[in-house]
């Protein structure tokens, strides 16, 4: 296998910044999630990794007992160190951070993909144009598609934002292609999300999320109920993502209710659309 950096220049004498066995953890996530190292396949020997990446033996160790923790790797005894393949509970996310599902994959050292991308421009339920506060009649793009991490699906979505958004732009999204990111893509129009109000929601598989996340009907699944704003408040993107519970999973902070009164006001502006989300569900 192809050296993963040069080993003279893999980690030069730094002064500040990371410990060297988060710069070496983070080195071989991009090397799992870029492909040179697949699902399954066998690290080269502790000495060979420590002389391709120009570290100590015991800073390699580090480095590879953290991804073994996060469940990257897999050390087998009298076998070896493997990527492994994608392990229950592998993709951690935080209800507190807004990030989109691409972002949180490739954070792990998962390869981002997506499967079944079907767009379509339509009109939607009075209560969805509601919540954008727009007329019945407004055209919505809708897309539907498989979020994949490693190949393996790991979330079905389903989202809606306003055709008016993109204006002549527009065109591309009903073309159908794949769709990997749409923060990414609202960006590009200069769409900057901001925050959203979130609903969880648990449930199970019917047969359509059966067959698009490839489990059995009825497996565990978490609903992510989302409406993002940009930061002047203006509701721009409704998702309902299904989370696959085999190998997803949410944490938050949990704050002592003086504190949640203090930060109350914050979120005063949106109660009124997040009542309209609760009373759907």
């Amino acid at each position: 296998m192809e050296s993963l950096t040069r080993s003279t220049d893999a980690f030069p004498v730094r002064f500040g910044g990371p410990p060297l066995p988060d710069l070496v953890a983070h080195a071989l996530r991009e090397a799992i999630a870029d492909g040179r190292f697949k699902s399954g396949q066998r690290l080269p020997s502790e000495p060979q990794l420590a002389e391709q990446l120009g570290v100590s033996r015991a800073t390699l160790r580090q480095a590879l007992s953290r991804l073994t923790q996060e469940g990257l790797l897999v050390r087998q005894h009298g076998r070896g160190t493997f990527v492994s393949t994608l392990p229950q509970s592998a993709l951690h996310g935080n209800l507190t951070e807004l990030m989109s599902t691409t972002q949180m994959i490739r954070d792990r050292g998962y390869q981002a993909g997506v499967t079944g991308c079907q767009v379509e421009l339509t009109t939607v339920e009075s209560w969805l144009s509601d919540l954008f506060l727009l007329p019945a009649d407004t055209r919505f793009f809708y897309i539907s598609r498989t979020r994949l991490a490693n190949g393996y699906p790991a979330v079905y979505s389903n989202e809606y934002l306003p055709a008016s958004l993109f204006g002549l732009d527009s065109a591309f999204l009903q073309e159908g292609k794949k769709i990997e990111s749409l923060y990414e893509i609202l960006l590009q129009a200069n769409i900057d999300i901001a925050f959203a109000t979130c609903k969880v929601v648990p449930t199970v598989a019917d047969e359509v999320l059966a067959s698009r996340l490839r489990v059995k009907i009825g497996h565990p699944l978490l609903l992510l109920k989302q409406l993002h704003y940009t930061k002047n408040n203006q509701p721009v993107l409704y998702s309902e993502n299904y989370h696959n519970c085999e190998f997803i999973e949410f944490q938050t902070v949990r704050q002592a209710r003086s504190m949640v009164e203090t930060a109350g006001d914050v979120l005063t502006d949106a109660k009124a659309l997040v009542d309209q989300l609760i009373d759907h569900a």
